[in-house]
């Protein structure tokens, strides 16, 4: 088991974030989180990042992990080319220059890497944003709304590439709004 969640509770002023919630998450699954908007998907990302403070309940790593996370929305400087963003991101990982054109490959804009940001559609940098997420070793992958942007064609691929960060052993959460790839991407669905 990689992280266990007990009756983890946060409330806002304006309304309630998440109540009593109760899960666990196992080394190799890919679990996706649902639910409507304002549900605590993303506010249970925000919480297991530490971005926030829960107001009650307990978050229970279970070892020593390492997490990457896939923000629902990632700013990038506009002046920056692709593959500066990647660059600049896997030397304060301490990365070899192989590691910048395998997740720029696997998340296709490798081709494009001389690009701006500021040119890429609403797509191509939530791409930008997986690949900056798939860049060197985690244990844990944490996805906000990943197929936010996408085409049907990428949003098939990402199931791929979900599939395949599993079986190299990693443990996926992801949010997503989307029942059908919910159900076509992960082992099991908790719906909030």
């Amino acid at each position: 088991m990689r992280l266990k969640v007990d009756r983890l509770t946060k409330v806002y002023k304006g309304g309630q974030g998440i109540r009593d919630l109760k899960l666990e998450l196992k080394a190799g699954e890919i679990t996706a989180l649902t639910g409507a908007n304002g549900a605590g998907k993303s506010t249970l990302l925000r919480l297991l990042t530490k971005e926030e403070e829960p107001t009650s309940g307990m978050i229970d790593w279970c070892g020593d992990e390492t997490v990457n996370v896939m923000p629902d929305e990632l700013q990038f400087p506009p002046e920056l080319r692709a593959g500066e963003v990647i660059h600049l991101l896997a030397a304060l990982k301490k990365l070899p220059a192989s590691e910048e054109e395998r997740v720029l490959r696997r998340v296709g804009l490798y081709d494009v890497r001389v690009q701006k940001v500021s040119r890429f559609s609403k797509g191509m940098r939530q791409r930008l944003n997986l690949a900056q997420c798939l860049l060197g070793p985690a244990t844990l992958l944490l996805l906000d709304e990943p197929t936010n942007a996408l085409d049907v064609e990428w949003i098939a691929r990402l199931q791929d590439i979900l599939e395949e960060e599993r079986a190299l052993g990693k443990t996926i959460l992801f949010t997503t709004h989307l029942e059908r790839f919910a159900e076509e991407a992960a082992d099991r669905i908790v719906k909030l």
